[in-house]
């Protein structure tokens, strides 16, 4: 009786439940109301997490920063999102990317932002660097995907001087032909640069994936395509895409609301709002295939294992989300280091840990407007790279096919601790332009921690088996891979749910 009395108690503790939601609800169709949540920040709350119950986020995540977010009367939309950073970044994301370009003149858009560099019709080269130096400012211009993203981070004094520089790269820079002809040696001479092999692995993956589509052409284009690059075309492709509705102009940091849109409206006030129709909006069809590329005289050899994944604005988002949590990073010097690779909590990791000479892995989920890609890159020396593929695609389906508990809390916390600490001003802009530009509004931290804690491990195993079973895969090996010849057969065999592999 004395023993009885003793464990009831004990295991009323440890029971556990769903205290809001179940597996039954789509946690994406639970939006919160940021107005009626204004609980404030609490320095005292900044504790480990622990295993929350499902439902409930840490109290700090509660608090959002002030939003602010207007149109002018041209279509462009202007936010700002204030904080007391004592530095102000302005991001003009602008919808044109590898997607909106053709075959004949594919990589324009990474050509235009390097031509940028070299001078507007106000500002010689040696103007643009010597204006950048003396505000101390970070510049940066990146070309991707879908987007083109201008971002530059000054003091607050300087933000009308910003404002003014940002406005003069983005809309008037000087497309001479002499220009174009210097920066088409430069973009050809750039081809031959695979140094940054995880780009190369990347770049492959979307060609291999989506490769009748636009989408899947590399960023910088290629020999042929560069070739066909022309002043006409350029100032074709910036009429067309360049334009106010297809524009965000965003602020964060020290920052006020009223006078960030009266620069905008002086700035930006001018761009037209109509331009001809607009290419590769049509959706990319996924093929299952993979690219090899053999070299014998590379140190690694270089894998990306690849499912098709949902879009930006699929229900499944958050859930993917949570999974390159689950599936996570891997760096020997490090982890190894922590924990003998028996000892590793992720199934992924204790094989890469058995693997001799492993390099690096990191997981990817890369969402995109109507399509989106999750999987891994790693690298490994030559007669181990036959062990990655397999490693990969065996984890990937123990962690979808049953999720446990232990790596439902650790993937939640890691989500938690990432949104608390996202103090990076360009990081910020960047994803409140995706936001605005993907979703049409801004989605508070709040909101997203809601959404993620109340996604239970079985909710995720019915996501998780919707895309990655019985599926087709993209597959890009580069290096010594004279292990990995033609097994594309054996790879797609794990992603049935046989236990014979």
């Amino acid at each position: 009786m004395v023993i009885r009395a003793c464990i009831q108690p004990l295991n009323k503790l440890l029971t556990r439940s769903n205290s809001i939601l179940t597996s039954k609800v789509n946690p994406s169709t639970y939006i919160l109301n940021p107005s009626q949540d204004g609980t404030q920040f609490s320095k005292s709350q900044l504790v480990n997490h622990g295993e929350l119950e499902d439902g409930v986020i840490p109290e700090a995540l509660k608090y959002s920063l002030p939003f602010y977010k207007d149109t002018l009367p041209n279509g462009l939309h202007v936010a700002s999102e204030p904080s007391n950073v004592p530095l102000v970044t302005l991001t003009l994301q602008v919808k044109a990317g590898v997607r909106n370009e053709s075959f004949q003149m594919n990589g324009v858009g990474h050509f235009l932002k390097n031509l940028r560099a070299r001078g507007t019709e106000k500002r010689s080269r040696s103007q643009l660097a010597l204006e950048l130096e003396n505000m101390g400012a970070a510049f940066n211009i990146k070309a991707g995907k879908e987007m083109t993203t201008f971002q530059i981070e000054v003091q607050p004094k300087d933000m009308a001087k910003a404002m003014d520089l940002l406005a003069d790269i983005s809309l008037s820079s000087k497309f001479n032909k002499n220009f174009i002809e210097e920066q088409r040696e430069a973009s050809l001479a750039g081809l031959k640069n695979t140094a940054d092999v995880r780009k190369f692995i990347l770049e492959n993956i979307h060609y291999t994936a989506f490769r009748d589509h636009m989408i899947g052409q590399p960023i910088r284009g290629n020999q042929v395509s560069i070739g066909n690059i022309t002043q006409e075309g350029i100032k074709d492709y910036v009429d067309a895409h360049y334009i106010a509705p297809r524009m965000v102009l965003v602020a964060t940091g020290s920052v006020n609301h009223a006078q960030f849109r009266d620069l905008a409206e002086k700035n930006f006030g001018t761009v037209k709002n109509t331009g001809r129709e607009i290419t590769g909006e049509d959706k990319p069809l996924f093929t299952g295939s993979q690219v090899q590329i053999r070299d014998d005289d590379v140190d690694m050899s270089h894998a990306g294992v690849f499912y098709y994944a949902p879009s930006w604005n699929s229900e499944d988002y958050f859930a993917f989300q949570i999974l390159q949590r689950i599936m996570g990073d891997y760096r020997p010097a490090r982890d190894s280091i922590i924990n003998h690779p028996h000892l590793q909590y992720n199934y992924l990791h204790k094989w890469f840990g058995e693997i001799e000479d492993f390099g690096e892995h990191d997981s990817y989920y890369l969402p995109y407007s109507d399509v989106g890609l999750f999987g891994h890159y790693a690298s490994t020396l030559d007669l181990s790279g036959f062990f990655v593929p397999h490693a990969c695609l065996k984890a990937t389906r123990k962690a979808t096919n049953y999720v446990m508990e232990s790596e439902k809390y650790r993937a939640r916390n890691r989500y938690y601790n990432d949104l608390l600490n996202n103090h990076d001003l360009l990081a910020q802009g960047k994803e409140i332009a995706d936001q605005l530009h993907y979703a049409k509004r801004r989605i508070p931290r709040s909101e997203v921690a809601k959404r993620v804690s109340v996604a239970d491990a079985r909710y995720l195993e019915k996501v998780y088996t919707n895309w990655l079973w019985d599926c087709e895969l993209a597959l890009a090996f580069y290096g010594p891979i004279f292990t990995q010849i033609r097994l594309y057969g054996t790879y797609r065999g794990y992603t049935n749910d046989s236990n014979l592999i």
